[in-house]
């Protein structure tokens, strides 16, 4: 899906979002890397676990990590998962997680564009809106 978003007066990026390739595992561990900062090298598995990883995810329907192209590269990335929710009589809910644009192309629309295509992709298996949330680590 190819679309161009444009944010005020800021540079208008041309996005492609897609699913995560195997291929992207560089790209996206860079994002990661940018997302947690200094906690990135406790949290962030070698490579070979991080492939193992990604195949697993690759092939679970409740997983799906998406990517953000502009101009070939990955520039952004997002992980959905599907789990029953208790409360909803069991019903599939989603959460959105791991949302990062890398800092030289905030601003643009990008990350937006991911969660937009996010919305869609749910719309089209019949899902409805039914509210935004937050939520907050407790530590």
């Amino acid at each position: 899906m190819k679309q161009e978003y444009s944010a005020g007066d800021r540079r208008t990026a041309e996005v492609r979002i897609r699913r995560a390739r195997q291929r992207d595992l560089d790209a996206t561990d860079s994002l990661y890397r940018e997302l947690k900062g200094d906690e990135y090298e406790q949290y962030a598995p070698r490579a070979r676990k991080m492939r193992a990883g990604f195949r697993r995810i690759a092939r679970a329907r409740d997983h799906h990590l998406m990517v953000a192209e502009c101009a070939g590269r990955v520039v952004g990335t997002l992980h959905v998962l599907i789990f029953r929710h208790l409360w909803h009589g069991a019903r599939p809910g989603a959460i959105v997680e791991n949302v990062v644009v890398t800092d030289a192309m905030r601003s643009r629309g990008i990350g937006e564009a991911l969660m937009e295509a996010a919305h869609r992709f749910y719309e089209r298996l019949g899902y409805r809106h039914s509210h935004r949330g937050y939520s907050k680590p407790l530590e």
